[in-house]
């Protein structure tokens, strides 16, 4: 009974998540269908039906339905739990079960879920798992390559990403525009405001002025211009508008001897490619 029950409320959710792409209300639906799934599921597993090779391919499906899900409500823990179930039906079971349409897809967004939190050594070690054939789809091989340019600090192609549906889009290219905006301040003591809103890809003034205000507060929080004797005031921001330019308030800049515009220039390379993974 328990198994008829996970049945029909798993075709029930592959219906409504269906519906999704035309109303994201139905992501809302698919929770509840996701709760009521995970409690039959494990009653379900208390019994020997769970190990046959029909059982072992519904669950896949589930936990894939709920990855899907999870990713399009930004939901990092969600997914993390979801393909925490995943991981071994798509490698251990791989013996007895056809490859899934939706494991390329997936894979690709759980590599650069590990990227977006930095932990490269489970990269490599999941890239190990991963069968040649599959490493050549064209999402991994992207994530692939952008682990390449990253080494390289190769970082200017990240920040032409133009879709920000996507959590793990949105970290790494923050991650990466701070980085250029780092090697900026080290660089000049002022740009001028037009040259910064090309350098760091953004779309226009009021962009680069909320960018500005982000970066103050991130630099100010971080520790990095606090002093003993620390006092908010116009001389204190690390970032200063005046007319058309922006100055950097940084006591570093006259002790680093940095290729300013070939070092920024070499970093700008970066970030147009994620536009092939969408």
């Amino acid at each position: 009974m328990e198994s008829e029950s996970f049945e029909s409320s798993l075709s029930e959710l592959e219906s409504i998540f269906s519906k999704v792409p035309s109303d994201k209300a139905n992501l809302e639906k698919c929770l509840k269908l996701i709760d009521d799934v995970k409690d039959t599921l494990a009653k379900v597993r208390l019994s020997s039906e769970f190990l046959t090779r029909d059982h072992l391919l519904k669950m896949r499906k589930f936990f894939e339905l709920y990855s899907l899900v999870c990713l399009e409500l930004n939901d990092t823990e969600g997914f993390k739990c979801a393909y925490s179930q995943l991981h071994p039906l798509y490698f251990d079971f791989s013996h007895l079960l056809d490859r899934s349409e939706r494991m390329c897809h997936i894979l690709s967004m759980w590599m650069l879920h590990l990227v977006s939190e930095n932990k490269i050594g489970d990269l490599y070690m999941l890239l190990e798992r991963i069968p040649e054939d599959l490493k050549k789809d064209e999402k991994i091989q992207f994530v692939i390559n952008l682990d390449r340019l990253m080494m390289e600090g190769n970082l200017g192609k990240l920040l032409d990403l133009n879709d920000n549906s996507n959590e793990y889009y949105r970290i790494i290219a923050a991650t990466y525009r701070n980085k250029i905006a780092s090697s900026m301040e080290l660089s000049y003591k002022q740009l001028d405001m037009d040259y910064i809103i090309k350098t760091l890809k953004l779309k226009n003034l009021q962009e680069l002025l909320d960018f500005i205000s982000y970066y103050n507060q991130y630099k100010l929080q971080s520790g990095r211009r606090l002093t003993r004797n620390f006092n908010l005031d116009s001389n204190s921001i690390p970032w200063k508008v005046m007319d058309d330019c922006v100055i950097f308030q940084n006591e570093s800049v006259v002790k680093h001897k940095i290729p300013s515009k070939e070092l920024l220039n070499n970093s700008l390379k970066y970030l147009t490619d994620l536009e092939k993974i969408v």
